[in-house]
């Protein structure tokens, strides 16, 4: 009987305790794995037979040794149950809180596929740990607030005697009757790595701040967006026109009738405006990381959007699609309108249209990460996946 080609995919390939009836049973077996582990009864094994190997990371571990898995956010805290033999994987973020030395000690080992946060003073322990991503620490005994905190008025309430608060991204303090007095009686103190404060309040908010924070001094009155956002009259309702944006925002031709009343603009992402408001937009002098002048009307942050010919034929000064994830062309859409009318077609993920449309769709793309035309979709469907085993975690 042929021996066939095993082809494992996974996040985790646990080759521990293979066998070698296991391996021989193959012609030739593939790994394709972030992580392969094995024992010291198996690493030679591997060696002897067909394997193929690419992993990222080869760990040896006792084969009797527990695998703890979590997706998403730990937290390790002090007193928690001490494991025995275990590996400790996170896909996410670990947070590790002061005191608990001893838990993460007691670890056979930790990989992290994210994050790590802890005490500065916890910091030299990961050294045991195999941490994909950033390893963030915070002062010692400090209170975390969230990364991105916004001071309001009664914060001066909850405050604590003595406190030192830290966040890890940003501390927004815009509202203008924050008690920087009270917190200054209470010896309050604050460490971030950006400040967002109102000019007026510089003077009584400053001393209470660590000299590192770089500082970001907004006009009076100017309120804090935390998210992307569209420049239109419920915007301008509920913040005023003095506008700190966290995120991008749109300005397109609905946009006219308010962006007179925008007397102040920072937009910390882009700044998508329509061709024909450029220059009142540029008035206003605002400050952004990019500005993206678009050309008729705007389609953008969307999950999924799907273009006919009708949606075309409506967009007379062009049709521009930035920003979305899942983008199809309707097959009713003739090439010839297609070139015509789309105008940008921009940091968008996933696009699918016919044959007869994608050149014209590739010449509007840029920055896209797949365009698919609906012949190739078909074939992919029909194609066999021969002996192929995808999963997150995979015992051989």
């Amino acid at each position: 009987m042929e021996k066939k080609v095993l082809s494992i995919h996974a996040a985790v390939c646990d080759a521990r305790k293979v066998q070698e009836s296991s391996l021989s049973a193959y012609e030739r077996i593939e790994i394709y794995a972030a992580l392969l582990l094995v024992s010291r009864e198996t690493r030679p094994l591997l060696d002897q037979y067909q394997v193929k190997l690419s992993a990222a990371q080869v760990m040896e571990l006792d084969a009797e040794a527990k695998i703890a898995s979590v997706n998403g956010k730990m937290q390790l805290q002090p007193g928690q149950a001490a494991p025995e033999q275990t590996l400790l994987m996170v896909n996410g973020k670990l947070d590790i809180a002061p005191g608990s030395e001893e838990v993460l000690k007691s670890y056979t080992g930790i990989i992290v596929n994210g994050s790590v946060s802890c005490p500065e003073s916890m910091a030299p322990l990961l050294a045991m740990a195999r941490v994909n991503g950033a390893i963030e620490t915070y002062p010692d005994g400090c209170i975390r607030l969230k990364r991105r905190a916004v001071l309001d008025r009664s914060f001066h309430l909850r405050a604590k005697q003595d406190a030192f608060y830290y966040a890890a991204r940003q501390i927004t303090a815009l509202a203008p009757d924050i008690r920087w007095d009270v917190l200054a009686e209470k010896r309050v103190r604050f460490a971030t790595q950006t400040l967002l404060l109102a000019e007026g309040q510089a003077e009584a908010a400053l001393p209470l701040f660590d000299d590192q924070t770089d500082i970001v001094l907004l006009p009076d009155g100017c309120a804090y967006v935390e998210d992307d956002a569209v420049l239109n009259e419920a915007l301008l309702q509920q913040h005023g026109g003095k506008l700190y944006i966290e995120g991008n925002l749109v300005v397109g031709r609905d946009s006219a009738p308010w962006l007179g009343q925008v007397s102040y603009l920072h937009v910390t992402g882009d700044l998508l405006v329509a061709r024909d408001l450029a220059e009142a937009v540029q008035a206003i002098h605002p400050v952004y990381r990019r500005l993206r002048v678009v050309a008729g009307t705007l389609v953008s942050g969307k999950t999924a959007v799907t273009v006919d010919r009708a949606m075309l034929e409506a967009a007379e000064d062009g049709l521009s699609l930035f920003d979305c994830a899942n983008v199809t062309f309707r097959e009713d859409i003739p090439a010839g309108l297609l070139q015509e009318r789309l105008a940008g077609l921009e940091d968008c993920v996933n696009v699918t249209c016919t044959p007869e449309q994608r050149a014209a769709v590739e010449m509007a793309a840029h920055d896209v990460v797949r365009i698919t035309d609906t012949c190739q979709e078909e074939a992919d469907a029909g194609s066999p996946a021969g002996n192929v085993v995808k999963s997150a975690c995979y015992v051989l």
